[in-house]
């Protein structure tokens, strides 16, 4: 099965930098999912949003994120953005 590499990165630190098979975030733009192969991209995170991360066990792991950018080239995916935390933590 083909997957993504994820990482997301805040001025604290990262909080996810592993591969998954889908991410979903929310953009200026609206909500965007990125799956393997998508193409490359680069979008501004909405100021205050949530990103669905599904993993490579098929868990699906809810964040709340609060602007900065989404970036993808070659299965690799960052969301770099100014505060990150996980909802289920």
């Amino acid at each position: 099965m083909a997957m993504i590499h994820l990482t997301i990165v805040t001025p604290e630190g990262k909080f996810f930098d592993d591969d998954a098979q889908r991410v979903m975030v929310r953009t200026t733009g609206g909500d965007v999912a990125i799956l393997p192969h998508h193409i490359d991209y680069a979008a501004a995170l909405t100021e205050l949003g949530q990103a669905r991360v599904t993993e490579v066990d098929g868990r699906v792991r809810q964040g709340e994120v609060q602007g900065g950018l989404l970036h993808v080239s070659n299965d690799n995916v960052q969301v770099i953005t100014n505060h990150f935390r996980w909802m289920d933590a």
